[in-house]
């Protein structure tokens, strides 16, 4: 019975949802967890949101080809935070321009540590490559910050919590809220978890103050995916939810 459960658990949920072939595409890739990268081709060429987990390299050359690009081809990717689950494949894309919130660089660069439990004790047992200041280039973000990819534009919004710099992106109106918001079989979507948060107070509130500033802004967004994959469309009930 554990491991049926653990298989469900690794499964996407909704994964349809994401924004479209043949100019976008989403896959996930193994692991304890499943991690998704997702991929689209714009006027201004080709970006990726998150880098996945185990066999993360395989998992964006699939993804890419479903876009009819390959890792070459990549120009920027969009890091929701920097744990060891989302970042497998920086190691294929290493000329990309890496985006992600200020305070997440020196965690994705290795001279920092979080304190969540489980990335805090998984840091220690078992270390995981991550690129040095001199291996990448970095862009990173203090505040909210808009990108404009010819007629697309990609909004990034700042919710540190789950890690001090966990990044949101909205992109076709799929909001990418990282693991700021989880979902489980049981108990469906709720905001980010204890165990693996630095400061899951802060982290709901954070996402809390997203969703005011989405609405006095007037953005447009109909669709949340997690980065494992979990999507759905969005409602009031959703709303509440992942801010929880």
């Amino acid at each position: 019975m554990a491991s049926v459960a653990f298989v469900a658990a690794a499964c996407s949920h909704n994964l349809q949802l994401v924004p479209p072939l043949p100019l976008a595409a989403a896959t996930t890739t193994a692991g304890p967890w499943s991690s998704m990268i997702f991929a689209a081709r714009t006027d201004s060429g080709v970006f990726v949101i998150d880098l996945g987990w185990g066999r993360a390299a395989n998992g964006l050359r699939s993804v890419l080809a479903q876009i009819d690009a390959s890792t070459s081809d990549v120009r920027w990717a969009f890091i929701t935070h920097a744990h060891r689950d989302h970042i497998g494949g920086w190691t294929s894309v290493p000329h990309a321009t890496f985006v992600l919130g200020r305070d997440e660089v020196p965690l994705f660069t290795g001279t920092s540590s979080y304190r969540g439990v489980v990335p805090r004790v998984g840091d220690h047992l078992k270390p995981y490559h991550r690129p040095t200041s001199a291996e990448v280039t970095v862009l990173a973000m203090g505040s909210d910050t808009l990108f404009a990819f010819g007629r697309d534009t990609l909004r990034a919004y700042w919710v540190p919590g789950h890690t001090p710099g966990s990044t949101v992106y909205l992109f076709r109106e799929t909001l990418f809220v990282g693991d700021a918001a989880n979902w489980s079989a049981v108990r469906g979507f709720r905001g980010a978890l204890t165990i693996f948060s630095d400061d899951v107070d802060r982290s709901h509130r954070s996402m809390q103050s997203l969703l005011a500033r989405l609405d006095t802004t007037g953005v447009r967004w109909r669709t949340v995916c997690t980065a494992h994959g979990k999507c759905s469309v969005v409602d009031s009930a959703l709303r509440t939810k992942i801010s929880k």
